[in-house]
């Protein structure tokens, strides 16, 4: 074979090996494209959330954080349909967008307290899948933690079932319940009538409770509280009602001599360092006079029933956000709760009702100090998370010399189905100042309103399923 021959068929066939190579990676290269384009088709889940930051319900003291989100999709995010919105508002505008992250920086500081950010998105599949991403985190360090728990109950050593440790149990490590209070009914307690609101000691029953209290009670991880139920008749004409007392050293009880309830406030208004509760005012069991101001009973009691009963269905159950309307109107200075009043042994777990308190730490004098202060929320959510404040005051507390009221209030449900349906700010005879829609698990409202001397002001939070919350209220003198 000549040189020039070999020479010619070597180039014939290094043509055809490039020719081959380029057939086949176009070939490659359109079957790319065509399991590409089937992937991008088959797409049907929305971009993921790598992280966040701050992280989701992180307390962050610094008040201008910077933003962040991460995100990913197989499809790529549609960058054109990234939207951001920090406490309601549109801060696309403001905010730096790349393939994989959004961040924000605001001009101005946040307010103290929760800030809800939510973040909306597409990809680029056939299906141009959406996703929703909502999450909080809080600017500065909160003052009070929320510990939940329950101040009303009844064993077999009064009209109940169960026993001292059934019911502590239960609570605590059934319920998970941060705080119990077992209230026998006083005038059912052995030797009611030789004890007094200053000396229990004679009462077997008054002893056993004290001992189980302390045995259970456990500082920063269980508070287990006593008390007892003033009980006066409620089958009779015109009863007067249920009072519970707590932080007594003893007790005292209807039948004792000229115990009318008048005379039930000034003994307990010459005690030191009582706390009451209005237990179910109905007209059943009894109004208190429809509530009939006294400055001796509202130096003690600062708390009031605005849900009682162990039922399932909430509509079995005493709900009397009217009579927490009525007696605010009527001067009185009143936090609601909202408490299971077990009698079967269900306790902390027969349903959602909670009384939720704001303090510093878990323990009782710490818990005693908020109750007396009615930094105290009623729920019929085991989980909601209220907080409010006006002028950066907390629920309970009085506003005197201001020209204007800032007020900031947020409601949580870590339940992403509990969703919550409006925040209401009602204040004296009912009339709602403020009312938002939402459809959410996390919410928000924040406004401003000319001070008015001689108002109170509190929120009711409206849930899916019909599921209420109020809290205490802020007067404003």
């Amino acid at each position: 074979m000549s040189f020039k021959r070999f020479i010619t068929i070597l180039s014939t066939l290094l043509i055809g090996i490039v020719l081959y190579n380029i057939f086949f990676s176009y070939t490659d290269i359109i079957r790319i494209k065509e399991n590409s384009i089937e992937s991008m088709a088959e797409d049907i889940d929305p971009p993921s959330i790598e992280y966040t930051f701050p992280s989701k319900c992180q307390e962050y003291i610094v008040s201008k954080p910077t933003i962040k989100i991460g995100y990913f999709d197989k499809s790529n995010v549609d960058l054109s349909t990234v939207k951001l919105f920090v406490n309601y508002k549109d801060v696309t505008k403001e905010a730096n967008i790349s393939k994989k992250e959004i961040s924000y920086t605001p001009n101005t500081k946040f307010i103290r307290g929760t800030q809800i950010v939510k973040l909306e998105l597409s990809d680029l599949s056939a299906n141009k899948n959406k996703g929703c991403f909502e999450w909080y985190f809080v600017v500065g360090t909160p003052i009070y933690n929320h510990y939940r728990g329950l101040l009303h109950s009844h064993t077999s050593a009064s009209d109940g079932h169960g026993s001292y440790s059934d019911a502590y149990y239960l609570a605590r490590d059934k319920a998970n319940l941060n705080f119990f209070a077992i209230t026998e009914h006083s005038n059912l307690l052995d030797n009611n009538l030789e004890c007094d609101i200053n000396d229990g000691s004679k009462s077997k029953k008054w002893n056993e409770l004290l001992e189980f209290r302390d045995k259970f009670n456990s500082n920063g991880n269980f508070v287990a509280l006593n008390g007892f139920e003033m009980t006066y008749p409620y089958n009779v004409d015109n009863p007067t009602g249920h009072i519970n007392i707590f932080n007594s050293n003893g007790f005292t009880c209807s039948e004792s001599p000229d115990m009318t309830l008048e005379n039930f406030y000034k003994l307990i208004y010459n005690q030191d360092d009582l706390i009451g509760q209005f237990n179910h005012p109905c007209k059943k069991f009894g109004t208190f006079n429809n509530l009939k101001y006294s400055p001796y009973g509202d130096s003690v009691i600062s708390l009031i029933e605005v849900g009682n009963g162990y039922n399932k269905d909430m509509s079995k159950n005493i709900i009397s956000l009217d009579m927490y309307q009525l007696a605010l109107d009527n001067g009185w200075h009143l936090a609601p709760t909202c408490n299971q009043d077990n009698h079967r042994v269900n306790f902390g777990i027969a349903n959602e009702f909670r009384t939720v308190v704001l303090a510093t730490d878990l323990t009782k004098d710490s818990l005693y100090d908020a109750l007396k202060n009615m930094r105290v929320y009623a729920t019929q959510d085991k989980n909601l998370k209220i907080d409010y404040t006006i002028n950066d005051l907390p629920m309970g507390s009085t506003i005197s010399k201001c020209s204007k009221l800032r007020f900031c209030i947020s409601a949580i449900d870590t339940d992403i189905d509990d969703n919550i349906e409006k925040i209401q700010v009602i204040s004296n005879k009912g009339e709602i100042v403020e009312e938002k829609c939402f459809n959410s698990n996390l919410t928000k409202l924040d406004f401003n309103i000319k001070a008015v001397p001689n108002k109170f002001y509190y929120v009711k939070i409206i849930q899916k399923n019909n599921k209420i919350s109020v809290t205490a209220p802020i007067w404003v003198e």
